[in-house]
């Protein structure tokens, strides 16, 4: 019986769900040593592998973005506002007006002066690494909100391999939207535990171009009622979760700070925190009896 499902996130179009299984579970493992203080046998575990739907290959020569600041040099003047407005989200006036004194950066030359400016922002709070992160992490979230055949593609596929056994699901950065998509969609399948850790949920552009009408701008949302608790796992200076705290949109979301340092949006840090194995221990609580 698969007790745990977990929902990957962004730049896993090369690799499957075979591949990710082990990853989790060794880091779900820690996080449940942490946690109990001894060592404890992680449940059957499953992968929801749908990256090759988010960025496929194709013969065209349609390519993923890349993971360095050429993410930048394709985008739409629709992700280019929208990438704006999210990345506004994340910085202060202070910081922006600071990015506005600096010449012009040259990896970031060959977007508009107003995002050009926000990036060298989120460079000099997060760094280099965290603006690509951010921005490759954006343009996967916003072609899964956007694109319907894409979105149709993950959502079926999660509904496929999410079985009803199913007490525990986890999703990591875009992953946590997907799999806060498949609560919405399935309301008759009750869980223990939905676990979201580095999720983009509390960003605005994220929010608003949510399927369900009723998640739109600056409304204010409860639980799922198909969910019976909601821990989300974040790291402050993750710039993919950095919107904050998901409890100011859905009261009843218990948020847990951690820190994961030098790569702070990474999976295997979140799942090995004790905050984590915490969260699944109190949902399974037959693991340790």
């Amino acid at each position: 019986m698969t007790v745990l499902v977990g929902v990957h996130g962004i730049g896993q179009q090369q690799r499957g769900r075979h591949q990710l299984l082990p990853t989790w579970s060794r880091a779900i493992a820690d996080g449940l040593e942490r946690a109990y203080g001894a060592p404890v046998e992680v449940p059957a575990l499953d992968i929801v592998f749908y990256g090759d739907l988010v960025w496929p290959q194709r013969a065209d020569g349609y390519k993923s973005p890349r993971l360095d600041l050429g993410v930048l040099e394709d985008l739409d003047e629709r992700e280019l506002d929208d990438l704006e407005l999210s990345a506004r989200e994340l910085v202060t006036g202070q910081e922006l007006a600071a990015a506005h004194a600096l010449p012009t950066t040259k990896g970031y030359s060959r977007a508009p002066r107003p995002v050009n400016w926000l990036m060298s922002a989120l460079e000099h709070r997060f760094g280099a690494a965290a603006v690509v992160l951010f921005v490759s992490e954006f343009r996967q979230v916003r072609r899964y909100l956007c694109d319907p055949l894409t979105k149709r593609g993950v959502d079926q596929r999660v509904r496929k391999q999410v079985a009803m056994e199913c007490r525990v699901l986890i999703g990591h950065s875009l992953g946590s939207v997907v799999a806060f998509e498949y609560v919405r969609q399935n309301p008759g399948h009750q869980l223990d535990l939905l676990l979201t850790v580095g999720s983009p949920l509390g960003l605005r552009m994220v929010r608003e171009r949510m399927a369900d009408p009723d998640h739109g701008r600056e409304r204010v949302w409860g639980m799922p009622a198909s969910v019976s608790r909601w821990v989300n796992v974040r790291d402050v200076h993750d710039p993919v979760a950095c919107a904050g705290d998901l409890t100011k949109w859905w009261p009843g979301v218990v948020d847990r700070h951690v820190t994961n340092q030098a790569d702070a949006h990474n999976v295997e840090r979140y799942l090995s925190k004790r905050e984590t194995g915490q969260a699944i221990l109190a949902a399974v609580p037959g693991l340790i009896s």
